[in-house]
């Protein structure tokens, strides 16, 4: 791996002290929660006893990790605020809509995971493969964060990547094994403080170098050479991203969906609500972390903006913007500032990475395990959950270690659940006809549009990235990424009208199944909303 941009830090091995003692306190709050935790929902949802103090940073801290850090501030280097869209813009808009749509009711369900809803309101196979996807993506999700934070480790201090993702998996291991979410939403806390301190610090020096807010209002500018405020999608060849026509009208709504709409039903975000105290809780935690999110997420993306104005990198390529965030901490916070960052970075990729853990953990031991032993007691299920937990971390370090690159895999957790389930969660949220022929039907008929959308549309995206790195040839990991965010629009469409579609067709042979709650109360006549009487 080359060291390019990014030296190795004057303070390396002070940074590797600070973040041996981050590790220590990790381990030492693990073990200490874990007199908390006596039965499975003691472990998975903190005994529903998540405030509202633990729960905001719990869930800005799980979804603002390093990889989303760094990515949005090399996006807005490259392309201004349509690159940023994404993120932090979508996750947002995510927390609100739960906030607003859907925290309120199932936190009064008392669920423990997004799998009881499908279980309940479609039946057990719809359940499973909504479990299926969920692990899916959390593993690549907790791969891609586990090579993050190898990486990081490796660019700043020079110790070896391999045996800093051990470290960490270790660490991983017997914080969310003892201590569960009792412990991770503490760490969450810490994470989270940290994050804004170090944001805070960096963002008045980098802009001090555009002469202040007002000059780089005036003066942005970005690598693409797109309108550098700019959020909508630009009349001419501009487009959005430099796509036009039913390309760039796909690819923009894409990035406002995939990671809002494609999220909502994501068990990460969602077993937040489940584990808050009240339903109100719930409700305000996730609307003041949609705020607070976009609040810290944008210092990054002006840092990003910021690096290029001034023309500090000028010439860097594409494939090492990535690292304009750790770059310009390196280059202008003081040595002790920077000591701060990089723990920064390694405490937000931690922290997600047990909350993944535990996700998983949680649908086998809660969800999996329970197909086949239903009448399984919460302590036996706390042993399976906690089995689960060293496993599935092992896997996902086992992953991280083999596909040094998995960590680019992490966009896309968003987008197979738009293209899969969102339709079924959503839709029969609200819509009492929808059923279980209706579910499963899109689940698949939007999986399969989606390959064969995304096959169709690859030769496009492959032509818009040609040159991009190197003259003649193209640049496969934009063309591959367009590619599959432009095809989730028309397979998720297609999901969702197959959902309506079948569910209309079948209500006779599949009657539509009422939301129950986990003791099996029927949800249709309780208030759906915080504001409902």
């Amino acid at each position: 791996m080359e060291n390019s941009i990014l030296p190795v830090f004057s303070t390396a091995n002070w940074i590797l002290l600070f973040l041996g003692l981050y590790m220590l306190i990790i381990i030492i709050l693990g073990l200490f929660y874990s007199y908390r935790v006596h039965e499975a929902e003691d472990l998975t949802i903190a005994g529903r006893q998540l405030s509202f103090v633990f729960m905001v940073p719990s869930i800005i801290a799980t979804w603002i990790c390093a990889g989303a850090m760094m990515g949005a501030a090399g996006y807005a280097f490259l392309f201004g605020m349509q690159g940023v869209i994404f993120d932090p813009w979508a996750p947002a808009l995510c927390m609100v809509i739960i906030g607003i749509f859907f925290a309120f009711r199932m936190r009064k369900a008392k669920y423990t995971t997004i799998t009881d809803y499908f279980n309940n309101r479609y039946g057990n196979l719809s359940g499973f493969l909504y479990t299926v996807i969920q692990i899916i993506a959390a593993m690549a999700w907790l791969g891609g964060q586990l090579v993050a934070l190898g990486i990081i480790v490796y660019l700043t201090t020079g110790f070896n990547m391999q045996m800093a993702v051990i470290i960490a998996t270790v660490v991983i291991i017997i914080a969310t094994g003892f201590g569960g979410l009792w412990a991770l939403s503490r760490i969450d806390t810490i994470a989270f403080a940290l994050i804004l301190i170090g944001l805070l610090i960096l963002l008045p020096t980098v802009v001090g170098e555009a002469g202040g807010f007002g000059q780089l209002i005036q003066r942005a500018e970005n690598w693409a050479e797109l309108p550098t405020w700019s959020m909508k999608m630009e009349s001419g060849e501009e487009g959005y991203l430099w796509y036009t026509g039913i390309l760039g009208i796909l690819l923009y709504i894409s990035a406002w969906a995939s990671l809002s709409l494609g999220d909502v039903p994501s068990q990460v975000l969602m077993q937040r609500a489940l584990a808050a105290k009240t339903e109100k809780t719930a409700v305000a935690g996730f609307i003041a972390s949609g705020f607070l999110y976009l609040t810290i997420g944008m210092i990054p993306v002006l840092i990003g903006i910021t690096v290029f104005t001034t023309g500090l990198l000028e010439g860097i390529p594409v494939t090492e913007a990535e690292n304009v965030l750790p770059w310009a901490a390196y280059n202008f916070l003081s040595p002790w500032a920077g000591v701060l960052f990089i723990v920064t970075l390694a405490a937000a990729i931690i922290s997600t990475s047990g909350n993944s853990s535990l996700i998983i953990s949680t649908l086998i031991g809660h969800n999996i395990y329970r197909y086949v032993k239903p009448q399984a007691a919460t302590t036996e299920v706390l042993k399976v959950v906690r089995i689960s937990v060293p496993l599935v971390t092992l896997l996902a370090m086992a992953i991280a270690l083999y596909f040094e690159t998995v960590y680019k895999l992490i966009v896309l957790s968003g987008g197979i659940q738009l293209a899969t389930i969102s339709g079924a969660y959503i839709i029969g949220y609200f819509w009492t006809k929808a059923n279980t022929a209706g579910a499963v039907s899109s689940f698949f008929t939007g999986l399969v549009s989606w390959i064969i959308v995304y096959q169709s549309v690859l030769p496009a995206t492959m032509q818009a990235n040609m040159d991009v790195v190197v003259e003649g040839e193209v640049y496969m990991e934009w063309a591959r990424d367009d590619a599959i965010f432009i095809s989730l629009i028309p397979a998720a469409a297609i999901s969702f009208l197959t959902l309506i579609i079948v569910s209309l067709l079948t209500q006779k042979k599949y009657p539509p199944l009422p939301m129950r709650s986990s003791d099996g109360r029927d949800m249709s006549t309780m208030p759906k909303f915080f504001w409902s009487k």
